[in-house]
């Protein structure tokens, strides 16, 4: 007999969503033990010689009443201790494995969201069927687009997801995912109508309507001391986990939280993974260590490259920011982040002082649930080049010089040569781009 984890353990997330599911179908109608083992079937695709004496179990341990909502966790809970459905998991012949999922016929209202994002217009979706409707879809697509109809195959046909690697310049290698255009559509309705809705910290700059690059960068003008910080893996970081708890604090129900987590994020599927570019990481180390950084990706999480992301990506990072915030001002300094750019501006330029705000500040990423990336990490004195995200903010927002003069070079062979003959990448209106960048370039000066 194979060794396997006791299905009571919570470590096993499988027995665990097998359990749920069959809490669900026993609660999606009438609660005679005929009855419950008839959902319970379909549910799991064949008959079980367990779910006869379950059914009458939970029967005679919950009574005879009309079920109601507080009853799932207690169901979930003898589910889980009856012995032979414990048993099915440990033979070695094939476990149960949910077929069909249930609704039970009762459902959670919309929940009142905390007080501080009282009054908020959210889209109310108060049930699965609700939500269905809201996107145009059947309960049945819906379940298939939240990936809640069957595993993640990698099968290019059934699979929501384009990706591909992109590499660094300098090193490595980024995954982007990108949704197909069906998927695209719903997490942009999901975006505008429930996510552009709710406020992210005033810290949080990045893919934020109304904050750009220069109000990040005018934030830290002039200051005698940078303390810059990389968030590492920043989208694969935030987990299912954190995506569901947001939509929950929200005030949706549970049904409706899972399916919009399962539209928001993604599990890779293992053949991307054998796709990382190997050659950048010549040594037996390095192939290692981008081994074990690439199983981060094999668990559901953001996927760089859904619009959806940055927005969940900043809700979730609220109290980072609010510990971030908060320590920067007892340390009389400045804080902001731009997606997983972290830059602090201290009062003084104190190098002793700053490298201890340093170790502050990585030790609330860590305790947060991220990673710092250490090797980013900078402090940057007002004597040398002060740089945040492109801009040199040393005393006002500006171009570094070099960009500055490629801009200037480029405008000058334009009136020469003509614009055609700068259009290098063969962009369709260069000279649109062209007056877009000094538009920029102007503003920044300023």
């Amino acid at each position: 007999m194979m060794n396997v984890i006791p299905p009571s353990s919570p470590a096993n997330p499988v027995v665990c969503e097998v359990a749920r599911a069959l809490a669900d179908a026993f609660l999606a109608g009438e609660n005679t033990p005929g009855a419950m083992r008839e959902r319970g079937i379909r549910a799991l695709g064949r008959s079980w010689p367990w779910l006869a004496p379950l059914t009458l179990r939970l029967r005679f341990d919950l009574g005879k009443d009309a079920w109601q909502p507080g009853q799932r966790d207690a169901m979930l809970a003898l589910i889980l201790a009856f012995p032979a459905f414990q048993a099915a998991f440990e033979t070695g012949d094939e476990a149960p494995r949910i077929k069909t999922y249930f609704y039970p016929v009762f459902h959670a209202r919309m929940e009142e969201p905390p007080r501080a994002l009282a009054g908020l217009a959210l889209s109310p979706l108060a049930t699965s069927g609700d939500l269905a409707d809201w996107l145009g879809l059947s309960p049945g697509m819906l379940d298939w687009f939240a990936n809640m109809t069957r595993r993640d195959d990698g099968v290019e046909k059934r699979a929501h997801y384009h990706a591909r690697w992109v590499a660094k310049k300098k090193g490595g290698a980024r995954l982007i995912e990108a949704p197909k255009e069906r998927l695209r559509a719903i997490q942009r309705r999901i975006l505008r109508e429930i996510l552009d809705a709710v406020p992210v910290h005033p810290a949080a700059h990045g893919c934020v309507p109304g904050r750009s690059v220069l109000d990040n960068a005018a934030l830290h003008v002039g200051s005698p001391l940078l303390l810059k910080l990389d968030l590492r893996d920043f989208f694969t970081s935030i987990r299912a986990s954190r995506v569901h708890a947001l939509f929950r604090t929200l005030g949706y129900p549970r049904m409706v939280a899972r399916h919009l987590t399962g539209m928001t994020t993604h599990r890779t599927p293992l053949r991307v993974l054998r796709e990382v570019p190997q050659e950048e990481y010549p040594s037996p180390e390095e192939r290692l260590g981008r081994q074990i950084w690439t199983r981060q990706f094999m668990e559901r999480h953001l996927p760089q490259g859904a619009p959806t992301s940055p927005s969940l990506a900043n809700l979730c990072a609220w109290r980072l920011d609010t510990r971030l915030d908060g320590a920067a001002r007892e340390c009389q300094a400045r804080y902001s982040r731009y997606v997983d750019d972290i830059v602090l501006s201290c009062a003084d330029g104190n190098p002793a002082r700053g490298r201890r705000i340093l170790e502050m500040v990585q030790n609330i990423i860590l305790e947060e649930g991220f990673s710092p990336n250490w090797r980013k990490t900078r402090m940057l004195s007002s004597g040398g080049s002060q740089r945040i995200t492109g801009l040199v903010v040393n005393r006002r927002p500006n171009l570094p010089r070099r960009e500055y003069d490629l801009l200037k070079a480029i405008l000058t062979n334009c009136r020469r040569h003509g614009t055609a003959s700068q259009n290098r990448h063969g962009l369709p209106d260069f000279r649109a781009h062209l007056l877009e960048a000094v538009s920029r370039n102007s503003e920044r000066s300023r």
